[in-house]
């Protein structure tokens, strides 16, 4: 921290940043095209979320066949399998029910007989459906506030080594499917990142991903619902990212936003001391890990600068018996 503030100036510095950041994209035209695209695209309950998930665990935006060609102008891939999901059937049925006075008993014909009335009745069954996600898809692109970050972070390899030791879980480098660039696996206790990510933006999911395991999402003890806890991981990327010298605003305030959908940054504000402490954290772990790399660097360049001078010290004791 040599740019003259404290760490807790330093911390304070961010926060703020980051509260403006999210803020002014609400007010943006960029905002005002997002909006029109996501309004678009169906809300489904919470059963078949939990449908959706279970079939396609990184599916982020979904949507029917046709759908993605009326409104979207995209269509679906040649071979992709549809996400099943229950859609609901609403019809109407005509039915013969007993006549009830005010007491609620039955009442009687001249004859002794139960009066009957016919009376309509609105039911809802369901069906199985099927829809697919935006990266089953090909076509136009969807509105997004989050610009992938490009470009080199000084001391690459180092700094992903520290974050590689400073994270709760292994991290795996694969290709990553579909839109996502990355995600945190609770049940198989690892994460995985796109290994064609620039330098910059795999750093920045690294800890994104980090932070999902950091606060443990996922877990029997998850409390928090799907976009409370994206705001709460690229918040702790974002805020451990301006710690290392790396600015991520591009993508962050968009990804928090987009979350979000709150002008006022509710999430964000009500989250900001556990945002806060978990950044802390694992900035303070990186930068320890980076101390120890830069340690080891050191031994071993003193080591191989003396590799030939023992070399040559053995080739002299082998000369001298030689000679005897």
């Amino acid at each position: 921290m040599s740019d003259g503030y404290s760490r807790q100036e330093k911390m304070d510095q961010i926060r703020e940043k980051l509260e403006n950041g999210v803020k002014e994209i609400f007010t943006s035209e960029k905002y005002k095209d997002y909006i029109n695209a996501m309004s678009k695209f169906p809300n489904y309950s919470v059963n078949n979320c939990i449908l959706i998930a279970s079939q396609l665990p990184q599916a982020s935006l979904v949507c029917g066949y046709r759908k993605w060609q009326t409104d979207f102008n995209r269509t679906v891939n040649k071979g992709e399998s549809g996400i099943m999901i229950m859609a609901p059937i609403k019809g109407k049925k005509t039915l013969e029910e007993e006549v009830l006075d005010e007491d609620g008993r039955p009442i009687l014909s001249s004859d002794g007989s139960v009066q009957t009335e016919k009376v309509t009745k609105n039911y809802q069954t369901f069906r199985p459906a099927y829809v697919f996600d935006v990266s089953q898809t090909s076509g136009d692109p969807i509105p997004t506030l989050a610009t992938m970050l490009t470009g080199d972070v000084e001391s690459f390899d180092m700094l992903k080594e520290a974050l590689i030791r400073a994270s709760p879980v292994p991290i795996v480098f694969q290709p990553v499917s579909g839109t996502a660039n990355g995600y945190y696996s609770p049940s198989e206790m690892k994460i995985v990142v796109d290994e064609d990510l620039s330098q910059k933006q795999m750093i920045k999911t690294m800890i994104h991903e980090m932070g999902h395991a950091s606060l443990g999402h996922g877990s029997e003890d998850d409390k928090w619902d799907r976009k409370t806890k994206e705001v709460q991981a690229e918040s702790v990327a974002y805020w451990v990212s301006q710690i290392l010298g790396i600015d991520t605003s591009d993508y962050s305030f968009g990804y928090i936003s987009g979350w979000s959908q709150d002008k006022e940054a509710t999430d964000l504000r009500e989250n900001l001391g556990i945002i806060k402490e978990t950044a802390e954290k694992l900035s303070s772990q990186i930068e320890e890990n980076l101390l120890k790399i830069q340690e080891e660097i050191r031994d071993e360049s003193k080591e191989k600068a003396n590799e030939p001078a023992a070399e040559e010290e053995q080739e002299q004791v082998q000369v001298r018996r030689r000679c005897r």
